[in-house]
């Protein structure tokens, strides 16, 4: 296996509010790569914010500007939708 050809996930670059990925899939992790303002993110199984909420992403302990990943491995059974509410930041997420 060759791990940079045959790596399983999709990952989606994510700087706001908005649809991740639209279907069933496993989120695999989210991965902090910036912090400039401190908030919350919300992890909604759905589509936009009525889904119910999978993860709760709470950002407000510290600013590190080191990545931090957090790995869930979790089933969604609509999609993934995040919500920023005073972050300002972006993560990678990663599912399949």
């Amino acid at each position: 296996m060759n791990s940079v050809t045959d790596f399983p996930w999709e990952k989606s670059y994510v700087v706001g509010t908005g649809t991740v990925h639209t279907g069933p899939c496993v989120l695999h992790s989210i991965v902090l790569n910036a912090c400039e303002t401190l908030g919350t993110v919300d992890v909604y199984d759905g589509i936009d914010a009525t889904g119910q909420i999978a993860q709760y992403v709470l950002l407000g302990a510290s600013v590190s500007y080191q990545g931090i990943t957090f790995l869930y491995d979790c089933e969604m059974t609509t999609g993934i939708h995040m919500v920023f509410t005073t972050f300002v930041g972006n993560f990678t997420v990663t599912y399949h």
